[in-house]
């Protein structure tokens, strides 16, 4: 039996990756491989499987995707602009608002997409490190959102609200990793403590707050 971890063989080349738009028949691939992975999980999911459900041909499949992980490469991709997206109106505090309220907000907006792209993040998780493209988008976005963050630290420092010395850069990174592994932990219900991403609101407010603001 083939190993279900493996990328499937291609049979035909993928197209340049700089095509501009979705078909019709790309779309139905990454629907159909979506509504399998709420069934199973992404590592267990076989091309055969994705063909049956999105009623496609293998060659077809091969045309516009080198292998499963390249499907979830697109829905990883497209999951995080709609994560990052949500959050981005959150990510600069207005001069009124206190820390706490704002980072709520901006948590809260975080977990509602995350548990919006639940099986997609999850499906990430487990390969990104083993799959080399996926690897680089994950990295990709993890820098973008850790950017963000540390510019937003480093303003709150400019006005003198942060109780911390340690860098901009370095407080995003593990805030930002922090996060991710609770909002993982959480899809998973494997910790009593919390029932889905929505219930890690308050710990990870207290978090951010005691890490950048001592209070």
């Amino acid at each position: 039996m083939a190993d279900p971890s493996v990328p499937d063989a291609p049979l035909a080349p993928a197209p340049p990756s700089d095509r501009k738009a979705s078909t019709k028949l790309e779309e139905s691939i990454f629907a159909a491989t979506q509504r399998l992975m709420e069934e199973q999980a992404f590592g267990d999911l076989s091309v055969a499987q994705i063909l049956k459900e999105a009623e496609v041909s293998r060659a077809t499949f091969y045309y516009y995707f080198s292998s499963k992980f390249t499907v979830l490469v697109g829905l990883l991709d497209r999951a995080m602009e709609d994560v990052f997206a949500t959050v981005q109106p959150f990510l600069l505090r207005p001069s009124h608002e206190e820390p706490r309220v704002a980072l709520e907000r901006s948590l809260s907006a975080v977990t509602d997409a995350w548990r919006r792209h639940r099986v997609v993040l999850q499906a990430t998780n487990h390969h990104w490190h083993a799959v080399p493209e996926l690897r680089a988008l994950w990295l990709q976005i993890v820098e973008r959102f850790v950017v963000a963050g540390a510019e937003e630290i480093e303003r709150e420092r400019e006005a003198g609200l942060l109780q911390t010395d340690v860098p901009g850069r370095e407080l995003a990174a593990a805030l930002f990793w922090g996060t991710e592994r609770v909002l993982y932990v959480a899809g998973l219900g494997v910790e009593g403590s919390f029932d889905d991403e929505s219930s890690t609101i308050e710990a990870l407010v207290s978090m951010w707050v005691g890490t950048l603001y001592g209070r």
